[in-house]
């Protein structure tokens, strides 16, 4: 998972395929370009502190994933 800075504060991560999915219909995601395992995706930098919010719950279910819990 990285950050992408200051200008740009999109995120990549690894989630569960279907979860990456959702996240993608929903509008918070898209699939990373260089995706392995259908489980790498890009989330969108957050616009206001409502979005950081969904966006910081999104890391956290990645770092579980990432954990195995």
């Amino acid at each position: 998972m990285h950050l992408h800075g200051v200008d740009d504060t999109s995120v990549h991560l690894v989630l569960p395929a279907e979860r990456g999915a959702r996240l993608t219909e929903l509008g918070w995601a898209e699939p990373h370009q260089y995706e392995d395992f259908g489980t790498e995706f890009m989330v969108y930098g957050p616009r206001d502190p409502d979005e950081l919010e969904v966006v910081v719950s999104i890391v956290e279910e990645s770092l579980a994933y990432a954990r195995g819990a």
